[in-house]
């Protein structure tokens, strides 16, 4: 039977790296790799190796497709060589062995268990731990050895000549994220909006002329990886090369980012997700508190950016972190504050909070509470503060649990769900509005 090893490219296995790969990337911290592949077989059975893997390959997760001939079975060999566990095949051999900041020692390696290894001298018998070993010198040379792991097929070709095909697996070691920018005017009534995405490799394998797609939407089940049915769709890049695109599968979306790229192991790159946006937004200061609570403190400030068509967005936008900058005078730019947000749909509205205002201030006093057998009653003054010197909007937001009604409120709300009261303000440049309102609560 012969025996062929598959090249790829120039000799790509002796470099370790991968060529041509198409990259279908997940953010539950796995990949699905679609691996060119191409070797020259004789005619009859051949067993052809690969072993340009990724250490975090899934093990039952690999399979070939191949033009012009039959597979009739796969191996993995994971059979790597590790000294430590060759040591057994010297035991009654002579060894020399030095310990950490002791002279080296020659003897017949006797015992190795756990962590530890004994050797006999002529006149003793000497145990140590593995961890005070410097080094250990052992006869002979390496036979019949393998260094990295290997897949191996047996294949059947009725004539002499190259195959091709594709060799398909899973690994870990893979993940990204969405980070946005959002780059305030110093006017403070538009942005910039740059969306990129974050892409690590933490596998020991490089990767060259990668074509790289992205899948928002989580996979995994009760622990265990799955696939969508569309994940060899998902593999396919794109036809136009020119710049990243969005499609969607299903209940998810894939990214395909344009163009190849390099991604060498235990590297991060940042690419772009979609081209700079200018897109406007609505700024409000946020006090939010619940039933008994007194508090006095800055506002929050959230900004709220609708990703419609007639704000320039309009996009499926990945859960990421965003990242707040200001321009300023001379148009320094000064990083601001920065959140998490989750997937935002089109048509959707995605809130930010970047910090809290220094010149904003509210205070929320309880003038009264009385609580009976069947009932609960609360009385609430709410002070907000406004020390710039222009207008804002201020939510206030009031949580109230139970079966509840609110009365004689000084200002109009709006009830926006069962547990949740909504108080919109405009507040005058350096002005003051109070708020007062008392819920009640009774029960059988």
């Amino acid at each position: 039977m012969k025996k062929i090893i598959g090249i790829l490219g120039l000799l790509t296995i002796l470099w370790g790296q991968s060529n041509h790969a198409i990259m279908t990337l997940y953010k539950d911290g796995f990949a699905l790799i679609k691996q060119p592949v191409a070797w020259n077989v004789e005619s009859g059975e051949s067993d052809i190796t690969w072993d340009l893997l990724p250490a975090g390959m899934i093990k039952d997760s690999p399979f070939l497709t191949l033009e012009g001939a039959k597979i009739k079975m796969q191996r993995l060999n994971q059979d790597v060589f590790h000294f430590a566990d060759r040591l057994y095949e010297f035991l009654g051999e002579t060894v020399d062995i030095k310990l950490i900041n002791e002279k080296p020692m020659t003897g017949t390696l006797v015992e190795v268990a756990g962590n530890t290894i004994t050797i006999e001298r002529k006149r003793s018998v000497i145990s140590f731990n593995r961890n005070r070993i410097d080094y250990i010198n052992a006869p002979g040379k390496l036979e019949n050895v393998m260094f990295k792991p290997s897949l191996t097929w047996n294949i059947y070709k009725k004539k002499m000549g190259a195959v091709r095909g594709n060799l398909i697996y899973l690994s870990r070691g893979f993940d990204w994220d969405a980070i946005y920018r959002l780059i305030l005017d110093e006017s403070g009534s538009g942005a910039e909006f740059i969306a990129d995405a974050y892409v690590k490799n933490n596998s020991n394998l490089d990767f060259t002329d990668l074509s790289l797609l992205l899948v928002e939407g989580k996979l995994k089940q009760n622990g265990s990886i799955t696939l969508p049915p569309v994940m060899q769709r998902a593999m396919a890049p794109p036809q136009d090369d020119m710049g990243p695109k969005e499609e969607q599968l299903g209940d998810y979306h894939i990214y395909h980012l344009g163009g190849k790229m390099g991604l060498k192991g235990e590297e991060s790159i940042i690419t772009r997700l979609y081209a700079p946006k200018k897109v406007s937004f609505r700024k409000t200061y946020l006090f939010e508190n619940d039933e008994r609570s007194k508090r006095e403190e800055p506002l929050a400030i959230e900004y709220q950016i609708a990703n419609t068509e007639s704000n320039n967005l309009g996009v499926p936008l990945p859960q990421g972190k965003i990242q707040l900058y200001q321009t300023g005078a001379g148009s320094a730019v000064e990083f601001v504050g920065e959140d998490k947000i989750r997937q935002v749909p089109k048509g959707a509205t995605a809130t930010i909070i970047s910090g809290r205002a220094f010149d904003v201030v509210g205070k929320r006093t309880v003038l009264n509470y009385d609580r009976q057998r069947k009932s609960e009653e609360g009385n609430i003054r709410i002070e907000v503060t406004n020390t710039l010197n222009n207008e804002i909007k201020v939510r206030l937001i009031e949580h109230i649990f139970g079966d509840w009604v609110v009365r004689d409120a000084s200002a109009n709300y709006r009830k926006e769900d069962a547990s949740t009261i909504h108080f919109p303000l405009t507040i005058p440049a350096n002005g003051l509005q109070i708020v007062t309102y008392t819920y009640r609560k009774e029960w059988n």
